[in-house]
């Protein structure tokens, strides 16, 4: 019997889910030099030679003209940066229709997790978003993409992007197409004046852990008058480390390491000093604060919705952390019934090759899930609005250091847990064993077959 969906929570999905791999304004990464052509668009095969025969008869297969393939598929998404994907493969291959259809946020977790639970009106392919992702892979509705060559398709892929894309199984389940970086935001000229540096790596160098972070940030407070502060709030301090320790939720039962309790200590003591603005992230007062160079650093992602543009065209930088993480990503499913196998594996084995890669960076300002591309393209490249900052270098640095922790359904809503109560609980004066039994209680909720001891 085949494994059915788990259930999920059909609640609001929050706003990191529905912007991931988003940006509204061009980085305007522009690589002088760009890796060679090596990835096909699809795996190629040779008939094996007959040992008796000469060498000279063998001949190669011949490559296939995109233009010879036709047919059609459906394609859900919740976000329009899948037109772009589809923009680019019907100019590769301009005879297959895609009749591609978008959905809101939460009406689309709903939408796709009805269809695949009655199996009507299942679109052959699909978008999962990282956020929820992990509560469907499981399922065998989802086809395995080894039927498609899968792994060799994505073997330059970034340790953590492989691993994102697997099952609890180990079968590979989806197709990652850009990474999202967590980095250091800030303005070079507040940057500058503070921190006396705009340069990026010099300002990864003089912040190396959380205790150098809160001390130059009290330094800075003290020295503005308390009007300039470093760190926006102590829920960010939580998107820094996160990947960077063993999950909460490992065999199924929780299990709170040292690093989890440390960083509620980092935490706290981030509370209690100046260095904190204490300004909601991504709400009107954090943008604005930081747009006027008031906030030195915001964390978020490569992709961005809150700079000031017309401000700060040429302004901004991007740090690397002192840990690696990543917040958001788009994963593309092929459902397992379909007869459109075919024209999946095509679609997919395109958005993995190094020629969309390279696409969907210069033309789409997304940092590629390969990790030979984004290497490549860090060898040389500039952004004039990131005032002639190599950003594919600061990206590739990040993106080179996220351990591959393989994700399951746990893994992210339960350090989105950890963040919600170790921030309410700080700011109630709750003690830690106060912080970790409020926890424990919502993680209890949410998922009773989790063990706690």
């Amino acid at each position: 019997m085949k494994k059915k969906i788990l259930s999920v929570l059909l609640t609001a999905s929050m706003l990191t889910g529905v912007l991931a791999g988003c940006s509204s304004k061009p980085s305007e990464t522009t690589p002088s030099e760009t890796p060679s052509d090596t990835t096909p668009a699809a795996a190629q095969t040779t008939p094996a030679a007959d040992e008796t025969a000469p060498a000279e008869e063998t001949q190669p297969a011949e490559a296939e003209d995109p233009a010879s393939v036709t047919g059609e598929f459906t394609y859900w998404t919740y976000t329009d940066s899948a037109n772009n994907l589809v923009k680019a493969f019907n100019e590769v291959y301009p005879n297959v229709s895609i009749d591609r259809q978008v959905f809101g946020g939460d009406e689309y977790k709903t939408k796709i997790l009805t269809a695949l639970q009655s199996g009507q009106g299942v679109p052959d392919v699909f978008d999962l978003e990282e956020n929820y992702m992990y509560e469907f892979l499981d399922s065998d509705i989802i086809a395995d993409l080894s039927y498609m060559n899968f792994e060799e398709l994505t073997k330059d892929y970034f340790d953590f992007q492989i691993a994102s894309m697997k099952d609890s199984d180990g079968r590979f389940k989806t197709l990652s197409f850009q990474s999202s970086p967590v980095c250091f935001w800030y303005l070079r000229d507040a940057a500058e004046e503070w921190l006396g540096t705009s340069d990026p790596a010099e300002i990864s160098a003089m912040l190396g852990d959380w205790e150098t972070v809160i001390a130059k940030g009290e330094e800075i407070y003290e020295k503005s008058n308390s009007e300039v502060s470093l760190w926006p709030n102590i829920t960010e301090m939580v998107k820094v480390d996160a990947f960077s320790f063993d999950p909460l939720v490992k065999d199924g039962k929780l299990v709170i390491s040292d690093d989890w309790m440390g960083l509620l200590d980092n935490m706290r003591t981030m509370y209690e000093s100046k260095a904190n603005a204490e300004l909601g992230s991504w709400g009107s007062d954090w943008a604005a604060a930081w747009n006027d160079g008031k906030l030195i650093f915001r964390v978020m992602p490569s992709w961005d919705f809150f700079t000031d543009w017309e401000k700060n065209a040429g302004n901004v930088g991007v740090a690397t952390p002192f840990r690696a993480s990543y917040e958001g990503a788009t994963g593309i499913c092929v459902y397992d019934k379909t007869d459109k196998k075919d024209l999946a594996a095509k679609f997919l084995a395109y958005v993995a090759s190094d020629d969309f890669q390279k696409i969907n960076a210069d033309s789409y300002n997304q940092v590629p899930a390969s990790k030979a591309v984004c290497d490549a393209l860090a060898e040389s490249s500039s952004s004039e609005d990131f005032g002639g900052q190599n950003l594919m270098a600061t990206y590739s640095e990040i993106c080179n250091k996220v351990v591959g922790i393989t994700p399951d359904k746990y893994t992210r809503s339960v350090q989105n847990l950890f963040q919600k109560w170790a921030t309410d609980g700080i700011k109630a004066g709750k003690d830690n064993a106060g912080v970790i039994e409020d926890f424990k209680k919502a993680l209890h909720d949410q998922y009773p077959e989790v063990v706690i001891d």
